[in-house]
């Protein structure tokens, strides 16, 4: 039973400071549809922007002003086109770009902000060049 009413006390503590998020403002769209929003969790500022067909633009987060994260573009399909990774403002792990048929047609590698090799790919995935930095 103690074992029991730790748990409990230690989940309340969890949830009292777990930090909610808060919304730092939006756009819309002439129609009124979401262009837009902002908001803080964690010590990151997240911001998502939206098409005029309400599917979402782009996605990716801040942290002290520095780009931090993952970041994604997706086309007015839904369809994701680009995703890539920041750590304290500089360029950090796989870049990865798609085209709209959902074919990865290229990819970058960072490493401290310093790209370290870069591949392309044709519509049927076959590696057509390649280089190290």
């Amino acid at each position: 039973m103690r074992h029991y009413l730790t748990s409990i006390a230690f989940l309340a503590v969890l949830a009292v400071s777990a930090q909610t998020p808060e919304l730092l403002g939006q756009e819309r769209w002439p129609d009124g549809t979401l262009r837009a929003t902002r908001f803080q969790e964690n010590g990151r500022v997240h911001f998502i922007t939206y098409h005029e067909n309400g599917r979402v633009k782009e996605m990716g987060c801040f942290r002290k002003g520095r780009r931090d994260g993952v970041w994604k573009q997706f086309s007015d399909s839904g369809a994701l086109l680009a995703q890539a990774g920041f750590r304290n403002g500089l360029r950090q792990g796989v870049w990865e770009f798609r085209s709209h048929s959902d074919a990865v047609v290229g990819r970058l590698t960072y490493a401290d902000g310093m790209i370290q090799r870069g591949e392309q790919f044709d519509e049927q995935g076959a590696l057509v060049a390649m280089r190290t930095y």
